[in-house]
């Protein structure tokens, strides 16, 4: 039975904020089961779903509830047509991967279309076209290097000379038609009541604290005992070195209130670096305009207000319909050296699979994803399996490779220097952050609303990194792999899997 307990964070997603939410029960007993899936947003839900489906016994499960990870963190766009670009990818894979790799995303967007109509999820999926537009400063050779790569891999896409707009002027325009939108919460909801029909068992507000061969364990002590164990945590929680070929960033997005069909029905985004990307997410009287973008790595921001005031500006100067920003957000995004994620068996034993590196396709990938696991857990060839393969290894993203694990190694050395954000936790706010210097290393505090100081030590319990305060989502984040910490010192992300320490609060002075 699903219950619901949402409590509305500082700053919530339009998602969460128009779905129920999806809570079971917590694991409280050592179970048995054929494949524990570990993550529910979409890569685990949808995994479960189809395992079930063809009578495994399946345990899916969530430190917190179905789809509070990143996928209720998404703006959902359904996309084909990759972050990277397929330009890049054929420059990176060589044109055949290119072609295959459009072909897996294309398949995954029929998945989600099929499965929307096989269990009749009330979630708005719609096919919509895709525009990729210029940002006013870059040349139109761009959006001609992408039509040729788009091409070649087989998209039929056209080189418009404006975009879809009326009310403001895009310039070049490249048109990626047959892609698709949804609510992403909606349709996890349709999905977990088709694993429950289908006698899979849902846990959530369950930690899984040590991933093993034979299953895993939890923070509360309890084991599920599994034949097969796949981590869909976004990050791998597993003990692999997947972090050093991974950089983790936050992406923001503010949804908008606008007249109904005021905003034409489209996917967009532009050239600029960092992108931006626009989606309209449909109500019954009314519409929001979902605006995202202004992406930077996960806990190296001095000020995290600033991306919202910088795509309000964007917004406010293209979109004159838009109207109050009813809900900001802001989630992480997995960038992979080498542009394509990392899908299947663990590199460390054979009973343990993996999904990671999604870049700012989650819908796609994620869906791609449980449907490449389920055939291998189930013994059948998958066409896209050696093109994911995590143990892969490709010489043209060495340099990528090593630009990304010094900037890992600046960030260590860097921070330990560098100025806190603190002479003392004294001169906290309630509900206020930050880091201050304690004997010979740093300290992280944060003071609730009731005036009560809590202190932890500022080491990640990842690989030591010293983490950030996050003023806007109120968190602690690590610079050098992305794990963040809510206030109270508790794992809100990977790859770290223990809490900050604790620390006794200091006198005041």
């Amino acid at each position: 039975m699903i219950r619901s307990n949402r409590t509305p964070g500082n700053l919530e997603p339009l998602w969460t904020a128009t779905a129920p939410s999806l809570r079971f029960e917590t694991l409280d007993r050592d179970i048995d089961v054929d494949v524990v899936v570990v993550g529910a947003g979409i890569t685990g839900t949808t995994l479960a779903y189809l395992l079930s489906k063809e009578g495994y016994r399946v345990a899916l499960v969530d430190s917190g509830a179905v789809g509070s990870g990143e996928t209720g963190r998404t703006t959902a766009h359904i996309s084909a047509f990759l972050d990277f670009g397929y330009a890049e990818i054929q420059k990176m894979h060589g044109a055949e991967t290119a072609r295959a790799v459009a072909a897996s995303q294309c398949e995954a967007i029929d998945r989600i279309e099929s499965i929307v109509a096989e269990e009749k999820i009330d979630c708005d999926f719609r096919r919509v076209d895709g525009y990729l537009f210029l940002y006013p400063e870059d040349g139109s050779k761009i959006l001609e290097k992408e039509l040729v790569g788009a091409r070649s891999a087989g998209f039929e896409a056209e080189l418009l000379p404006s975009g879809p707009y009326p009310f403001f002027e895009t310039g070049p325009t490249l048109r990626v038609p047959r892609q698709a939108a949804f609510h992403p919460m909606r349709y996890l909801e349709g999905l977990v009541k088709a694993i429950v029909r289908q006698k899979g068992t849902i846990f959530t507000d369950t930690f899984v604290e040590r991933v093993e061969p034979d299953g895993v364990q939890t923070r509360g002590g309890f084991k599920i005992t599994a034949n097969r164990v796949v981590v869909a945590t976004h990050s791998p929680i597993k003990n692999v070195l997947f972090f050093l070929k991974e950089s983790a960033y936050r992406t923001y997005a503010t949804a908008y209130r606008v007249p109904k069909d005021s905003v034409p029905d489209v996917l967009a985004w532009d050239t600029d670096d960092p992108y931006n990307y626009v989606r309209v997410h449909r109500e019954p009287t009314s519409d929001y305009l979902i605006v995202g973008g202004r992406d930077h790595k996960t806990g190296q921001n001095d000020d995290y207000e600033r991306p919202f005031l910088e795509l309000d500006e964007w917004t406010r100067a293209r979109y004159p319909m838009a109207g109050e920003a009813e809900y900001r957000w802001s989630g992480q995004v997995i960038e992979p050296v080498d542009s394509l994620a990392f899908i299947g068996r663990s590199p460390y034993h054979d009973s343990i699979y993996i999904a990671t590196g999604y870049s700012g396709n989650g819908m796609t990938y994620g869906t791609l994803a449980a449907v490449l696991l389920a055939d291998l857990i189930a013994g059948k060839k998958n066409a896209w399996a050696d093109i994911y393969e995590p143990t892969r290894k490709n010489v043209r993203s060495a340099m990528t490779f090593l630009e990304e694990n010094l900037n890992v190694v600046t960030q260590f050395a860097a921070d330990r220097v560098k100025k806190e954000d603190l002479d003392s936790p004294e001169d906290l706010a309630p509900g206020e952050g930050g880091i201050f210097r304690r004997g010979p290393g740093k300290a992280a505090a944060f003071r609730d609303e009731t005036g009560e100081l809590s202190v932890f030590s500022a080491t990640c319990t990842h690989l030591g990194c010293v983490v950030q305060w996050n003023g806007a989502e109120k968190s602690f984040d690590c610079p050098c792999h992305g794990s963040r910490f809510g206030c109270d010192g508790s794992v809100l992300t990977g790859p770290a899997t223990r809490n900050l320490k604790p620390l006794d609060v200091p006198a005041p002075q």
